[in-house]
């Protein structure tokens, strides 16, 4: 996340997400993988999506939100996350998920989307996408935790053909 962008509608959508992980009992936790210096205002960015900054030790029921400044990729880099180290994750929380823009603007986005999600499944963990102006990679362990995230999406009126995944579940 470069703090330059602190604000942006892709926050407001973040904290709707992070929002509905909260309603089905779940604690965010945030790693911002700030690109830039972000001075005082780190603590306004947890405020204001409402997550928490990474815990040293944390409880059960939890969830990582992952914001790079580009999304997920092959390969880590200060904009991005790797898929390797994304599901790295899901060894500590039940649920990550992580801002994706790494998309270009022609092309076949959905089938970018479909290979990653190929890609998670192949670990045996389970996928699914935001798919909107702003995109998130959801995974999880388990089939039917992740099914009830879909499911408390759906049931705020969000429809159905916003979320894009490859494995049949919910």
């Amino acid at each position: 996340m470069n703090p330059k962008w602190f604000g942006d509608s892709y926050d407001i959508v973040k904290r709707y997400l992070i929002d509905n992980l909260k309603n089905i009992e779940y604690r965010v936790f945030a790693d911002p993988m700030s690109t830039n210096d972000w001075k005082d205002d780190i603590e306004k960015y947890y405020l204001f999506i409402g997550a928490s900054p990474l815990p040293a030790d944390s409880p059960d029921s939890k969830a990582l939100f992952i914001d790079p400044d580009t999304g997920v990729s092959n390969k880590k880099s200060n904009q991005h996350i790797s898929m390797n180290s994304l599901m790295g994750k899901l060894e500590e929380f039940e649920i990550v998920f992580a801002f994706d823009q790494s998309f270009s603007r022609v092309g076949d986005q959905a089938g970018k989307m479909k290979e990653k999600l190929s890609q998670i499944a192949k670990t045996g963990n389970f996928g699914f996408y935001y798919n909107s102006h702003a995109k998130f990679l959801f995974c999880c362990a388990s089939q039917a935790k992740l099914e009830n995230v879909v499911k408390q999406l759906l049931s705020t009126g969000l429809p159905k053909e916003r979320i894009l995944k490859t494995r049949n579940f919910t």
